[in-house]
């Protein structure tokens, strides 16, 4: 059976603060580690961390061209195929399900489901949203 012990610790943010519970720095690890550090890949715009530039994910084409949705949500998987290969943890993307946006909701947010493998050999299927 596979475990997430692979999947690394870091400290917990929550709306991008550091969460202290009593006084002190809650950390997390496994599966919520890497769904966080996923997270944050997607939400950081590629290119504006100026100590690793390639980190983030490029929407920069799926928000900007005129496109059908069709060919928004094509451009978004891509994007997120880059974006989330990048880390070192995950071996494998599986699918990538980019939900229609409600209607009325225009097409600043996507909601996705990405289904990975780590490098543990387990599968995860994650909930991601892109905005800007």
């Amino acid at each position: 059976m596979a475990t997430t012990t692979g999947l690394g610790r870091s400290l917990k943010l929550r709306d991008g603060d550091i969460v202290v519970e009593d006084g002190r720095l809650v950390q997390i690890s496994g599966l919520p580690n890497l769904v966080q550090a996923l997270t944050l890949r997607v939400l950081t715009p590629l290119g504006s961390d100026r100590f690793a530039t390639t980190y983030g994910l490029d929407v920069t084409d799926v928000f900007t061209q005129a496109v059908s949705v069709r060919q928004a949500q094509d451009l978004l998987r891509l994007s997120l195929v880059r974006t989330l290969g990048g880390d070192r943890r995950v071996h494998e993307i599986r699918d990538i399900t980019v939900l229609d946006p409600p209607p009325g909701s225009g097409r600043r947010l996507w909601r996705c489901q990405v289904t990975v493998v780590t490098g543990d050999g387990a599968q995860h299927t994650l909930p991601l949203a892109v905005e800007v």
